[in-house]
């Protein structure tokens, strides 16, 4: 899938059982001289495990993904869409960030909860690399 994304592509990806028709939909592209891609993406009926513990969809307006974990992530092309409203905003403000830009090196399958799970166990088993949360700064 190396070079094949583009703003608008709508994407399936191993969403959790109920959760099949969640979607991955690409908002901004950003390319840099000395690093991989970053793909930012919302995603829409995502499961949302509430209070009282019970999963509802929810669309999270954005996402940041490193290529590699956004390789990792999708599975087949369905199409193209609008990303929802929100990214724009979202994606302003993450741009802003005069820390850099972080993003998430791990694959998403649904819920952001695996995501801070996978984080930690990654971190776990890779001690020797510098971080599996990276940050880069917009050029």
């Amino acid at each position: 899938m190396a070079d094949c994304y583009s703003v608008g592509q709508s994407w399936i990806y191993e969403a959790p059982r109920g959760f099949e028709n969640s979607r991955i939909i690409i908002g901004a592209i950003l390319t840099f001289a000395s690093h991989e891609p970053v793909i930012c993406a919302s995603v829409t009926s995502a499961p949302m495990l509430d209070a009282s513990g019970e999963v509802h969809p929810l669309t999270i307006p954005f996402l940041p993904f490193s290529k590699t974990a956004f390789d990792q992530t999708v599975l087949n092309l369905e199409g193209t869409k609008d990303v929802p409203e929100a990214f724009g905003e979202n994606y302003k403000s993450w741009k802003k960030d005069a820390k850099g830009l972080g993003f998430i090196n791990i694959p998403f399958k649904g819920l952001l909860r695996d995501m801070v799970e996978g984080f930690g166990e990654q971190q776990k088993s890779a001690r020797q690399k510098t971080s599996d949360m990276a940050c880069i700064k917009d050029h």
